[in-house]
């Protein structure tokens, strides 16, 4: 009976999942992984359009929303360098591209995965496919139940079930669940990395790309954005979710884009613009500064008489319209489902999560790692860095325990 027992079930087989089995098992745990799905790793491979964007250069705690001091630990301890250092000691070669972010040289996430997986394997752990754990029950040791009437006995469980983020994957809440019987709190979960949905009809602008600064209480980020028949979608977006998704509780955000990120004072650059083209019309003037549809819906949106020079325009509707591209204003009413969000907002509370080790204060011998817990990060690569870090740090406490 005693060999039966496993020194560490991990619950799940995404990326904090993997990298804990492999140095749980690299430290001489009897290990088995349990994933519900039939392929292992399957959300890393859509992560970065398929590319596997697994880290970032600049990775810091300034980029993740969550307790500071948990993900503080996790990225002390599992740190940007040591992160490329670990998937290039798997034979992975690595390139950075802009904004730090890394990708496998292939351009493919199956140059990180099927690494990842092999290292599993050589590491002596054991991973069984397609197989839900419906029950934990703690005791003496473990007990776990799998929906095919399987069990299996663990000294030690780890949680790295991933979020509900991307359903169409096989994302459940079941990991919610099982934590919640265990004794935790969960922040109910929400959708972030998604687009934006806002109140104002932008549909003119639908495909169109702009270079902006999105402000909004307590969020100000610069970068691309896309705009939708539902709002707007792209880096600087997403990189703004983390913070609105949770705000949205309070109702609806107010926001503004700045359709000139780098200009200091947008008023001033275009009084002196004026002294220069004031004999243009308002389409024409605001030609190579806005995006063609972008100048339309200003002009229509401020009343600007399209067919008079600027100099015939009225004072207070041209101060109003210069004031607009630095600040024009929107709502945002709420994010885009489930099927479009790559990460979740909320999760297991982190206050009951020993924030050096990643064990519960709850339930002595669980351990809860990656997207599971209320921690998430912007795009670019700190998701998945979490992910690794804290399936790390979990597994460097379970061999210490040994």
């Amino acid at each position: 009976m005693e060999n039966s027992i496993y020194n560490v079930i991990i619950i799940g087989a995404g990326a904090s999942g993997l990298l804990c089995a492999r140095e749980c098992a690299r430290g001489g745990l009897r290990t088995l992984v349990l994933e519900k799905e039939q392929t292992p790793g399957r959300k890393i491979l859509v992560t970065g359009n398929g590319r596997c964007n697994l880290t970032n250069a600049r990775v810091a705690p300034a980029f993740y929303q969550g307790e500071a001091d948990l993900i503080s630990s996790a990225l002390t301890q599992f740190p940007y360098q040591k992160c490329r250092a670990y998937f290039e000691d798997l034979g992975i070669l690595l390139i950075e591209e802009g904004q730090g972010r890394i990708f496998p040289q292939t351009g493919k996430s199956t140059a990180v995965v099927e690494p990842l997986k092999l290292a599993v394997s050589e590491s002596g752990a054991d991973i069984l496919t397609g197989q839900t754990v419906t029950k934990i029950k703690c005791g003496k040791t473990f007990n776990i139940t799998t929906q095919t009437g399987q069990t299996f006995q663990a000294r030690r469980v780890v949680l790295a079930c991933g979020s509900c983020a991307y359903p169409q994957i096989g994302a459940t809440s079941s990991g919610y669940e099982l934590a919640q019987k265990l004794g935790h709190t969960i922040i109910a979960p929400r959708p972030t990395l998604s687009g934006l949905v806002l109140k104002e009809n932008f549909s003119r602008l639908s495909g169109i790309r702009a270079q902006v600064k999105l402000t909004a209480p307590g969020v100000q980020t610069q970068g691309e954005i896309i705009f939708t028949a539902y709002g707007i979608n792209g880096p600087a977006a997403l990189n703004a979710s983390g913070i609105i998704t949770r705000a949205l509780d309070g109702g609806n955000m107010p926001l503004h884009i700045n359709f000139l990120p780098d200009v200091p004072n947008a008023h001033a650059f275009f009084e002196e613009r004026l002294k220069r083209f004031a004999d243009r019309r308002p389409k024409d003037f605001f030609a190579g500064v806005l995006h063609e549809s972008i100048a339309n819906l200003l002009i229509d949106f401020k009343g600007l008489r399209k067919n008079k020079p600027m100099r015939e325009q009225s004072a207070n509707t041209l101060r109003s319209a210069f004031d607009t591209v630095a600040a024009w204003p929107a709502t945002v009413t709420a994010l885009r489902p489930w099927n479009e969000a790559m990460a979740a907002a909320g999760g297991v509370k982190t206050s009951e999560i020993n924030y050096n080790t990643f064990e519960s204060l709850c339930c002595p011998g669980l351990y809860v790692t990656g997207e599971l817990l209320d921690v998430d990060g912007q795009s670019g690569g700190f998701n998945l860095h979490f992910a690794w870090a804290s399936g790390f740090v979990a597994a460097q406490n379970l061999v210490k325990e040994k």
